[in-house]
């Protein structure tokens, strides 16, 4: 009996060996539990009475879930993690040396590590629980894998099945792990350990295997593996347009590794894999892996547990059933959560409900749900013309147009229908919470829940609490909202709370290079280049002229010394330019698709032709914005900097290759980037007045996240 493995010897000599981490909630793979492994396989090397192995977890619902990510940081070169990579491999490859046939059982979810080194196993038996699944995750750190995945995995399933998994982390779940030739074979849970021993003392026989067969013809030669390399770099690069490095080294990895010998080939996987983990990229999305564990902790779960237990909402109500109001009804609903929606205009209603059923219809047609799923789904949505049914909600989201008025009036409706439990959020996305409860005799239930837009796809959710906000109602939303798959962050209140403020004063510098004299394509161009995945004049487009206005216009009202919208947008919406939503904006439509900038656009919002750099442009957006996350840490609208990371990239499209605003000042050094600052503070004015934290942090050469201080700039 070791720390973290027991072991159990039938009477034919099979061995099962239950890898259990009491110390931790999941089963990771560490330094420690490594050493205690490979001392294990040593013993079975030199144990001739061993007629099988079979490796399974003492957890119930995972086999292993990975390595340990602190341990991966902890390396100080590319040459210490080439040989942590390399070690990790040569105890795995000791389950290959073993004469004796070896099994992993494998029950929920077998990821990264803990796949490696089922690869390393003669046979995988994996249980068809829901929670079995079954992948290498590494890409999403920035990483390959460094235990063997990048040479085992394709030479098992194929080429083209193991890159995909490689270079999109994709988990399999059972049958489909089954069909690919991962596993051999899929059983209940109650007999994964029987069936493995069976395999183990080869009295069973694996299912056919696929192999890859349907592209053997390419894989199986050379110049087949050639054209192969180069459609797949093609295609790398459109999806991450040369951001990820990770990507590029694990094509390196497979088509290298695929042409040689599997001892040669892990070698060329632990340089990769080496040179890999001291990359910022792969130090940003280490980074953003903890951001996002940070804010699931949040402090307002027991208060949530001691009113409500371990119970649920089941009822959520909308009002308005516009873009917003039906995005929230359709996850809601996804998640089998009851749904009421209110809406006055029955025509509106009717397109919530066409928008419902196309997502779930195109789940069904991707074989995510069965067709008889799509009616019960629908089937969770009943609405009405009245604001009727809402006192039987958890929660009622308004998701109405941005009018202070009206969002009080339906507040006030509501409370007339208050239980004991009832709940009021508002998804506003700029107006003050403490304005719309102004007038509420229950301003400890009023709280925002800011989603975004297609609500479907974004992931973020920013929850937004007043000082009257009780913590019962903050961790009941935020509950809800992970329960709905969200990252979910938590702010104070005030003009456009954390996330629409930043994205205001970049959207407004945006709008202000535009008047002097840059052009529509040099501005989106010069910030897709740097990252963002939208530039700024296509994103006003998308979100509407007119919201982006009513935006800009109540910052500016909120901060007149920092942020001024121009003239030019007021004349914009005077022509009737709204956006995408008329087909008339910066940017020509047809149909859906978005064409050229409209250069009849230029003579309403050019008032010079000043010459600016690309490299300017894209000094000016970002470091206005960057400036305001840091006052909004300062004020405390954002109570830690990981919030700000985590709004910025999930919410607002900051490149996670520079892990957040607050993280690209620690890549850079906030010396760096206050005198920065201070150069366009002298030519532009206050907005670029370094904020108090960035000087301070630059004088005493301080970073925002000490504890992940590596980085190569």
């Amino acid at each position: 009996m070791g720390t973290f493995f027991s072991s159990e010897v039938n009477n034919n000599g099979t061995k099962v060996l239950t890898f259990d981490r009491s110390d931790m909630e999941t089963n990771v793979l560490s330094e420690e539990v490594l050493k205690e492994l490979d001392q294990i396989l040593d013993d079975c090397l030199s144990d001739t009475s061993m007629t099988g192995l079979v490796i399974i977890s003492g957890k119930k619902s995972q086999f292993i879930a990975g390595a340990d990510i602190k341990e991966i940081e902890r390396f100080n070169s590319a040459a210490e993690a080439q040989s942590g990579s390399a070690q990790m491999q040569g105890i795995f490859n000791k389950l290959n040396q073993l004469k004796i046939p070896t099994v992993a059982a494998i029950n929920g979810a077998c990821l990264g590590g803990g796949l490696e080194l089922a690869l390393a196993c003669k046979y995988r038996v994996a249980s068809d629980a829901d929670a079995t699944a079954l992948g290498l995750p590494e890409i999403q750190l920035g990483l390959i894998p460094g235990a063997g995945g990048t040479q085992r995995l394709p030479r098992l399933i194929g080429i083209q099945t193991g890159l995909d998994m490689i270079l999109t982390g994709k988990k399999l779940k059972g049958k489909k792990a089954l069909k690919s030739g991962l596993i051999d074979a899929l059983v209940h849970p109650n007999l994964l350990e029987r069936i493995a021993i069976e395999f183990a003392e080869g009295k069973r026989k694996p299912t056919a295997r696929n192999s890859g067969v349907g592209s053997a013809l390419l894989e199986g030669n050379p110049v087949g593996r050639t054209i192969m390399e180069k459609k797949a770099r093609d295609l790398v690069t459109k999806n991450t347009k040369g951001f990820y490095p990770a990507a590029y080294k694990a094509l390196e990895a497979v088509f290298k590794g695929i042409g040689t010998s599997l001892e040669k080939g892990l070698a060329i996987e632990a340089q990769c894999f080496g040179e890999l983990a001291m990359t910022r990229q792969s130090n940003s999305l280490i980074h953003l892996f903890h951001a996002t564990t940070h804010i699931k902790k949040h402090p307002y779960k027991n208060a949530e547990k001691e009113r409500f237990g371990d119970d649920k909402p089941s009822m959520i109500g909308v009002i308005g059933s516009g873009f917003m109001g039906a995005g929230i009804a359709t996850i809601c609903a996804d998640k089998g959560i009851r749904v009421r929606i209110s809406d006055p205009n029955k025509d509106a209603i009717g397109r919530a409900y066409q928008h419902i059923r196309k997502f779930f219809a195109k789940k069904v047609k991707r074989r995510r749900l069965k067709p008889f799923e799509l009616d019960q789904k629908l089937n969770h949505i009943s609405a009405d013309t009245k604001p009727s049914g809402f006192k039987t909600c958890d929660v009622v989201v308004e998701a109405v147009f941005e009018d202070l008025a009206l969002k009080q009036k339906l507040l006030a409706n509501c409370e007339s229908k208050i239980t004991d439990h009832w709940i009021f959020a508002s998804n506003t996305s700029a107006i003050p919470i403490k304005d719309i409860a102004a007038n509420s005799s229950n301003k400890d239930r009023i709280i925002g829940m800011h989603f975004f837009s297609p609500v479907e796809k974004m992931p973020l959710l920013e929850v937004i609490r007043t000082p009257d906000t009780a913590d019962w109602v903050c961790g009941r939303v935020v509950s809800l909202g992970q329960d709905l798959g969200k990252q979910v962050i938590v702010v104070e209140d005030g003009p456009g709370f954390y996330t629409t403020r930043a994205l205001a004063f970049f959207l407004n510098e945006a709008a202000l290079i535009l008047t002097e004299g840059a052009s529509i394509e040099q501005i989106d161009k010069a910030l897709n280049d740097f990252g963002f995945p939208v530039g700024p004049i296509t994103l006003i487009d998308e979100v509407g002229i007119d919201v982006g206005s009513h935006v800009l216009s109540t910052m500016s009202n909120a901060f007149p010394d920092r942020i001024s919208m121009p003239e030019s947008i007021k004349k914009i919406l005077d022509s009737g330019r709204l956006g995408r939503k008329n087909k008339k904006g910066f940017y020509t439509y047809n149909g859906e698709k978005k064409g050229a900038p409209d250069k009849s656009i230029y003579p309403l919002v050019q008032s010079s032709s000043t010459k600016i750099s690309s490299d300017e442009i894209v000094d000016r957006c970002l470091l206005v914005f960057i400036n305001e996350t840091i006052r909004c840490l300062e004020e405390g609208i954002l109570k830690h900097a990981h919030d700000g990371d985590v709004g910025a990239v999930f919410g607002l499209g900051f490149p996670p290759f520079w892990g957040g605003p607050f993280k690209y000042i620690d890549h850079l050094g906030a010396k760096v980037v206050q005198e920065r600052m201070e150069q366009l503070f002298e030519k532009y004015g206050n907005r670029f007045k370094p904020a108090e934290t960035l000087t301070r942090y630059a004088e005493q050469n301080q970073t925002f996240f000490p504890d992940e201080s590596r980085s190569d700039g």
